[in-house]
């Protein structure tokens, strides 16, 4: 995939938001797309030298002026989650090594004027976003109950709380992928009595379990669930 077509691809789902749920509501002259470029080139510019590879940074933060954070609104949750996305596609393009998916914040400074705004980048991993990761403090190996789920490589478990999770683009998502095989509400983990069932949310590219399509089944402990990429393995509580 070129520069070009993510990019393309990039304002094509956009311009899908701004059509659907927010559309009459997007009133900043600040353009995403625009974000989206300052957002790569500051990757580039962040990129560092390994040991045989070349690590992006992982952390971007874009400030708009008050009246640009007022005009983008609720818009700027969805925003995030796409531009998390375009970076990862524009990393996976440039051969960059990723020890995370990017994460994307939006910031006031009150000296940026209207149409205006500046990014920056960390190469140091954001805190992962999930409903509060298991700890030894926060779940002892004694504790009953709590199921988790172990997400790719993200180096913790996430604990499944309340009555579903969901996974997917937005950066809302209770578990969020920053991947472009992932539909922006992919799937959801569903309590269903004492356990936990896997649900389809009419994705795009579907839902795997064990390696088979599904549009809902209940958990085992150790299933393992596919979303675009990611492998999220599933421990029942209790385990």
């Amino acid at each position: 995939m070129t520069r070009v077509s993510i990019l393309s691809d990039f304002e094509d789902r956009i311009g899908d938001a701004l059509e659907g749920m927010f559309a009459g509501v997007f009133r900043s002259p600040v353009q995403p797309v625009e974000i989206a470029r300052a957002l790569a080139k500051a990757m580039d510019d962040g990129r560092t030298i390994g040991v045989g590879k070349v690590y992006a940074p992982l952390g971007y933060t874009v400030a708009l002026s008050p009246e640009d954070d007022e005009n983008f609104g609720a818009f700027t949750s969805t925003l995030s989650g796409e531009l998390a996305t375009y970076l990862a596609d524009h990393a996976r393009e440039h051969g960059y090594h990723l020890t995370a998916a990017p994460h994307v914040a939006f910031v006031v400074h009150d000296d940026l004027r209207l149409g205006r705004f500046r990014v920056s980048a960390e190469l140091a991993a954001p805190e992962y976003v999930a409903p509060e990761p298991v700890t030894p403090e926060a779940a002892p190996a004694t504790a009953p109950g709590i199921a988790t789920v172990s997400v790719g490589d993200a180096g913790h478990d996430v604990a499944l709380r309340g009555a579903s999770v969901i996974v997917g683009r937005l950066a809302t998502s209770g578990i969020r992928l920053a991947d472009s095989n992932v539909s922006r509400e992919h799937a959801a983990f569903v309590r269903e009595g004492d356990g936990w069932a896997i649900e389809d949310l009419a994705s795009t590219n579907g839902t795997l379990l064990n390696g088979n399509p599904v549009s809902k089944a209940h958990l085992a402990d150790g299933d393992v669930v596919e979303i675009g990429l990611t492998r999220l393995t599933y421990h029942g509580p209790g385990r």
